[in-house]
């Protein structure tokens, strides 16, 4: 991201972003199977739905300065530190 929000001529509304009309219907159930292994059959699965959405957007700014030698990005990917690497790269103000 440079100064205008553009890496090299791309901006973010270069990608597609679904909206309720391009995802699928959802029905939800509920089913309840308590753990066998636990006194109260609780199961740790608090954090599953967001463990690959970092790996994600960790891969996908990789990608997006790779043609600039960048192999690693630290997290977190807080909007100070993108900037930070994008001005030591040399390609933000």
């Amino acid at each position: 991201f440079d100064e205008q929000g553009n890496i090299q001529g791309n901006s973010l509304m270069d990608y597609f972003v679904p909206t309720a009309v391009e995802t699928p219907k959802w029905e939800t159930d509920f089913t309840v199977t308590p753990s066998p292994h636990h006194p109260l059959g609780a199961k740790g699965v608090a954090e599953s739905p967001h463990v690959g959405s970092i790996p994600t957007f960790t891969s996908a700014m990789v990608d997006a300065l790779s043609h600039l030698g960048v192999t690693h990005v630290d997290m977190p990917h807080s909007a100070y530190r993108t900037w930070k690497e994008l001005k030591r790269l040399g390609v933000a103000h």
